[in-house]
Formats: structure tokens, C-alpha cells, sequence
């Protein structure tokens, strides 16, 4: 009975997964954004979800890892230099990052295809505009200004999202 419940989700047709992933992926950040580390089981089984779904575990998992990882490290860096603060350990914040490792060969998979300036502008626009908006909903402060913070993320994020997109597509 469990073996062919499994095997109807990984039967989904590849548009309803990829749906299903931008769909888990925005319930991820505003769990995340809005109630912090409430809702962090709930955001743990969208990534369980997942790989019920996918086609490629072992792919996803190692991306998981490595591109979380870069992820993680990266906003405890931007935590270490004071460009962010939060109130208690952003828990949440990793959970996000490992389900985003999870959008690039799914929902995002169409940027793969993008020349890099274009994946560029995006992650420095997207990407900054998701912590802009983290921080106006309260989830995170910005101690050094939004000016400072904003610009620092579009940089940052210029670069980050065609490297991940190709760690992703290669790797």
C-alpha cells in the first residue's frame, strides 16, 4: 500500500511537481518569515514532500547539502559582519536555504537556461527583494541601513544565483 502511494507521487506529471516546488518553496519563506521557528517541522516535511516527488533523490540530496551549505554559510557571514541581525537562531532561515538548493532543478530550472547577466539581474533583484521583505515583515533587521544592506544583497546576490544555478546544473 505505502510502495504504491509513493510511486502514484513520483508519477505526477513534471509540470505538477515543478508547481508543487514553487508552491512548497513559498510556504517555506512565509512559514519562515512570518513565524520564525514555530513552524519549522511543517517546513521540514515540504522538503520530505519533495523528495516523494522527485525523479533524481540522489541528485537533489547532494544538492541539498553543497548548495545549502554555500547558502548558510553565506548569510552567517552577512550575520557575522552585522548586515543582518534576528532576535533568535534563524533555524528557519537554513531550512529555506536547503529547500532552495531543491528549486534549481525544479522551479527554477528555467534561469539554467538564462544567459548569466540575465540570472544575474535576477538573483540581484529577487534576491535582495526577498530580505528587503523579510525585513519589513520583521523577520530580520538590518543594522547597517536598508541603503547599505540593499545594495550589499544586489551584489551579493549578482553573483550567487548563476553560480548556484550552475553548481546545480553541473554538479
Amino acid at each position: 500500500m505505502e510502495n504504491t502511494l509513493i510511486s502514484r507521487f513520483k508519477a505526477c506529471p513534471t509540470t505538477l511537481k515543478v508547481i508543487i516546488n514553487a508552491i512548497s518553496f513559498q510556504c517555506i519563506w512565509w512559514l519562515g518569515v512570518l513565524y520564525q521557528n514555530q513552524f519549522i517541522a511543517l517546513s521540514i516535511a515540504f522538503i520530505g514532500l519533495h523528495f516523494l516527488l522527485t525523479s533524481h533523490p540522489k541528485r537533489d540530496f547532494k544538492h541539498m547539502l553543497l548548495i545549502g551549505q554555500m547558502g548558510i554559510c553565506t548569510d552567517f557571514c552577512l550575520i557575522y559582519f552585522d548586515l543582518f541581525q534576528f532576535s533568535q537562531t534563524p533555524w528557519w532561515l537554513m531550512v529555506l536555504w536547503v529547500f532552495f538548493a531543491l528549486t534549481l532543478n525544479s522551479s527554477l530550472k528555467f534561469a539554467q537556461q538564462l544567459p548569466v547577466t540575465i540570472q544575474a539581474v535576477l538573483g540581484g533583484v529577487f534576491g535582495s527583494l526577498s530580505y528587503f521583505s523579510g525585513f519589513k515583515l520583521g523577520a530580520v533587521s538590518l543594522p547597517l541601513g536598508t541603503m547599505f544592506s540593499t545594495v550589499a544583497l544586489i551584489v551579493i546576490w549578482s553573483v550567487l544565483f548563476p553560480v548556484l544555478l550552475y553548481i546545480a546544473k553541473h554538479k
